[in-house]
Parts: structure tokens; sequence; C-alpha cells
């Protein structure tokens, strides 16, 4: 009778020290930390633009390695503002640790993410200067020296003796205004013999149109700088119709297939082009440091590469032109 009283006592007594022994071990556990969340809106997602699905690839391979959550997406056509503001809305209602933008030039992008700004999502800017009151994080190409490095090629390529002429698409675009002043910096120290910038409203209808007449009213212009991909086709078009590839320097920028082409074809003297895996890489690794609270820089450049005929198959510049053929 005794044991069995025993027993009655000493069974719920054990049951409930494991009780509380399991819960008291659950409460000492550690969560394990909430995986940061990032929401990347590029300029273009279109699988044709070589540059913003390298910029993607750089994104990712970051996220990948911080084991963070990383989203990406972007409009088809690389000039519809409406659909990227769309996009950045929509991702910021999700409610991200940080939202990086490679904005369109559109004057609501201002607006628009100031609001962001103020919810206390943290914002990193890719490629495009922005006038918000507060300067935000940027990660971008130093556009003012590949302006220089552009203005460099052509008084290198005319022995310091140009006359030269420059395509841009619009006066007030950030990107190549910049392009512009380092440009014309590298210019004046040589010549002042240069026509006015035409902006050709991002056509290579009217790059193309421009250069045509231009060559032909004033024969001694002996080089071309292109600011943009639209810039150099209608220009490398009316050289070629004009039986002037070659003798007329043609200096651009980017690395579509097109104008690789035209780099072989020694139409196109030299492109200065960007590191876009490396802009990807990074505009994530600065989000990350703004959401977890570490000091980063301002604006972090990334350097352009000028690349010619001579040296474009390279290993270090094939990497950049064919960034998705490599092993």
């Amino acid at each position: 009778m005794r044991l069995h009283r025993m027993t009655f006592i000493l069974v719920p007594l054990l049951i409930a020290l494991l009780v509380f022994g399991v819960l008291n071990d659950k409460l000492g556990e550690v969560s394990p930390p909430k995986a940061r969340s990032i929401a990347f809106v590029l300029k273009t997602s279109n699988a044709r633009s070589d540059f913003w699905q390298a910029v993607s690839a750089g994104a990712q391979a970051a996220a990948k390695e911080s084991e963070a959550g990383l989203t990406v997406e972007g409009p088809l056509q690389d000039m519809d503002a409406d659909a990227q503001i769309r996009m950045i809305q929509d991702a910021a209602g999700r409610g991200p640790d940080a939202l990086i933008v490679a904005p369109v030039h559109d004057p609501r992008f201002n607006d628009i993410l100031h609001g962001i700004r103020a919810r206390g999502i943290k914002l990193v800017v890719v490629d495009t200067p922005l006038a918000l009151v507060a300067p935000p994080y940027y990660v971008t190409n130093n556009h003012k020296e590949a302006g220089r490095q552009a203005g460099r090629t052509a008084v290198e390529a005319t022995a310091g003796k140009l006359s030269a002429a420059i395509i841009s698409d619009f006066p007030n675009s950030g990107v190549q205004s910049e392009r512009e002043l380092g440009v014309k910096e590298a210019l004046d120290a040589h010549t002042d013999e240069y026509d006015e910038t035409f902006y050709a409203a991002n056509s290579e209808a009217n790059a193309y149109a421009y250069t045509r007449s231009l060559l032909l009213r004033s024969p001694g212009v002996n080089t071309i700088i292109a600011l943009s991909e639209p810039a150099v086709l209608g220009a490398a078009k009316a050289l070629k119709e004009l039986d002037l590839a070659g003798k007329v320097k043609l200096i651009g920028f980017d690395s579509s297939v097109y104008e690789i082409k035209l780099l072989e074809e020694g139409v196109l003297h030299a492109t200065i082009v960007q590191k876009p895996f490396n802009m990807g890489y990074l505009s994530v690794k600065t989000a990350l440091a703004l959401v977890e609270g570490k000091r980063t820089d301002q604006t972090t450049y990334i350097d352009s590469v000028v690349v010619t005929k001579s040296n474009m198959y390279t290993p270090e510049n094939q990497k950049l032109l064919f960034p998705f053929i490599q092993k």
C-alpha cells in the first residue's frame, strides 16, 4: 500500500519535471536570425539586355553568398517609367529590408523614392544620379571619368589633331550629362574644335541623320563620340554609307552584340565598357551593410575599361564583352 502511494506521488512529479525541462530548453533556444530581404528593380529585365542581365547575375551572387532573400524584376522596355514605378511601389509594399533601384529618367522618381525611405526601407540607387533632398546611397559607374576616357581615347586616335562631334540622347539625362562633361574636360585640354552636342532622343535614326548631314557639310570632322548605343549604331550606319568607316574615328559606350561586331569590323574604334556584374554585386553588399547598421560609403564608384579591336580578345575583356558564355 505504501509503495502504491509513493508511486502515485512520484509519477506526476516526474512528469511535471520533464515538462518543465522541455519548456525550459525551448525558452532557452536562440531563434535563427530572420533572412534579410532585398528587392531589386532594374531598368529592364529583357533577356536581350546583356548589361542588365549581368547586373542581375552579380546581385544574385552577392545574395547567395550572404544568404539573403532577393527578388529581381524590371520592365521589358528600358524606357518604360510607368511599368517601373508600378514595380517599385509593389516591391516596397511587400516590406523588404532594402530596395535597390536602377531608375529610368523620370521626375516622378524623386518623390516616390523619398516616400519609400520615409517608411524605413533602406534605399540604394544604381547607375542613375538622382537629385533627392537627402542623397541616397549610390553604386554607380564613374560616368564623368568614363567620359574622360572617351575623350582621351579620341585625342590619342587622332594624334591630338581632332575635330570632333558629340552625340547624346537627352540634355537632362544624368548618366549622359556626366559622360558629356568628362568628354569635354578631356577634349578642352587639346582642342576647341567640336560641335555643340547633338541630342538624338535615344533614336538610332536621328543619330544616323545627324552624322550623315554633319559629315557632308563638314568633311574636316574626324571624330564622333557617341554616348549611347543608339547613337553609336546610327553614327556607324552613316560612316559605312559614306565610306568613312575607320577614317572617321567612332568612340562609343557599352558593349552590345552590335557594338562588338562594329569593333571587329573596325567601324567602332573604341568603346567604353562598364562592369555590370560588379555593379549588381556591390549594390546588394551595400544594401546589406545598411540593413545591418554597418558603415558604408555614400557612393561606390565602379571603373570602366577602354576596349578596342586590338585588346578585345584578352581574357579580362572577353569576360566583360561575353559575360554569359564564360565557364
